[in-house]
């Protein structure tokens, strides 16, 4: 993962979406399982994948988009922060 992307997502969202930096770590680590298996680095070709990439990789890909000030998705908010918690409740805390 681009390290200067990687803090670009942690502050998006912390300070955006209210995350807990407990959480973010958890959420980092499926962002980069999913760019992973959508055959992607976390950078800005993986930011544009959106649904080329697959269901669940085109939320990951959304927030990356939305980290480093791309155009915007399909993808509503809300389908966003509920696919975020629901990797919050399957990971464990990791700090990043």
């Amino acid at each position: 993962m681009n390290s200067v992307v990687e803090a670009k997502i942690k502050d998006f969202l912390i300070l955006n979406l209210k995350y807990k930096s407990t959480q973010v770590g958890a959420i980092l680590e499926k962002i980069d399982e999913t760019a992973r298996m959508a055959g992607f680095d976390v950078d800005e070709r993986f930011a544009a994948a959106g649904l080329g990439a697959g269901p669940e990789a085109r939320v990951a890909s959304r927030i990356v988009d939305a980290s480093i000030l791309g155009n915007g998705t399909e993808t509503p908010e809300y389908a966003m922060k509920k696919e975020i918690d629901d990797w919050v409740r399957r990971s464990k805390q990791i700090k990043r």
